[in-house]
Formats: C-alpha cells, structure tokens, sequence
C-alpha cells in the first residue's frame, strides 16, 4: 500500500455533483470514465490497497468507495479510490482488496502519511504494519497476505526482479550511499507517472539501504 496525495477532481464530475438529486450509479459514462482515469493518474495506474498495476484502458478497474457508501459521501472526491478486481467470482478465501472488503470498515487510510508510515515488508513479500489494528485490516480484511494467492509471490517477484536490475548495474561492485539515496529519488518521484506494480515492496527495500526505518 502507498501514500495516495488526492488532486483536483476531473471539471465534469465536479459538475455532475453539483447538480440536484444526482448519485453515483447514476453517473453518465462519459463523467465515470473521467473520473476512473483521475483516480488512476495520481495512483500511478497501481490498486489503491494491493499495488497490482491496472489497465490503461480500465477495463479491470473498479470505483472504490474507501468509507462504506451513503448518501453524503458516495460523491465525496476524497472518498474515491481505484482498485483491481480482487478475485471476482472466486471463493470468499481467495478475494482480496474492495471484493473482499465489501462494506466493511478499514482503519487504516491510504490517505493518511502517518498510517503508510507505518507499513513495512519481509523479504517474502508479506505485507506488515506496527499497529496491531492496521495488520488486522491487511490480513482479515483486505486478505493481502493470502498464502494461496498470487499477491505474496507477486510482492516477492517484484523484489527480486529489482535485485537482479541493481546487480546488474552494480556490476558486482559496491552500492555507495549516494547510489541508494538517487534509487529512492528515482523511485519516488514518480509523481502522477506510471508507477512500478508492488512499489511499496521496493521503497522498503531502498529505505533500508539507505538506513531509513
């Protein structure tokens, strides 16, 4: 999970909302399509809770209310996120991020520095938090630990390949301090670019050569 920094939202939604008696599913295509592609943009093409890269085209791409929906905040910008898929249709075990989330509630906010602040890895690719409750949300109610699913290998994978990407470079030599801090740079700059699927896996990493808890 990443730190998400929320941005003007797209002039036509804005408009939609401001108009009377309007919901969510009753938006037009045009207005959704825009506004998925907003949420995408400052995500980084990357799930809001998993990381999973989605499509350009947003085809795997589902509107995501982070609070459960209502009335009052169902057109709430802030309270809008892009997401994967999450195993629709496969058995309650395997479902991860919003399908396996349904209405239920989250504590920890992608929103919220201090909350991702507080997310850190294993070299196995599972996904930790210092604070008990937030665990609770990776592993009980978003299921990003799933050992018989794809999302553990996945963070893992997108380890190794960085490892392997650095060596070469490297060319056996030693990583100088400097060239760990322009890595960290390099891979956190990429703001409203298209970001590496299971960012958050290689930031840790970096953080670490770099000395950062």
């Amino acid at each position: 999970m990443l730190y998400i920094k929320k941005y003007k939202p797209p002039n036509s939604f804005v408009h939609y909302v401001k108009q009377p008696n309007v919901h969510f599913d009753d938006m037009d295509t045009e207005v959704k399509q825009e506004l998925r592609l907003s949420l995408l943009r400052e995500q980084g093409w990357l799930c809001a809770y998993c990381m999973k890269r989605l499509s350009f085209d947003g085809n795997d791409v589902k509107i995501e209310h982070y609070e459960p929906r209502n009335t009052e905040n169902e057109l709430k910008y802030e309270n809008l996120l892009a997401v994967c898929k999450g195993g629709e249709g496969s058995v309650p075990e395997r479902q991860t991020c919003d399908t396996r989330k349904g209405n239920q509630v989250l504590n920890i906010n992608p929103q919220r520095r201090q909350d991702i602040d507080t997310v850190s890895y294993t070299s196995n690719g599972d996904i930790l938090s210092s604070d008990n409750v937030f665990q609770a949300d990776f592993d009980d109610i978003l299921n990003l630990n799933d050992r018989q699913g794809y999302l553990v290998k996945n963070r893992r994978q997108a380890l190794i390949s960085f490892q392997k990407e650095i060596y070469k470079k490297l060319h056996g030599k030693h990583a100088s301090a400097d060239f760990w801090q322009n890595c960290l740079l390099k891979y956190e700059k990429c703001d409203r670019g298209v970001k590496v699927p299971y960012l958050g896996i290689i930031l840790w990493y970096i953080r670490k050569k770099c000395g950062i808890k």
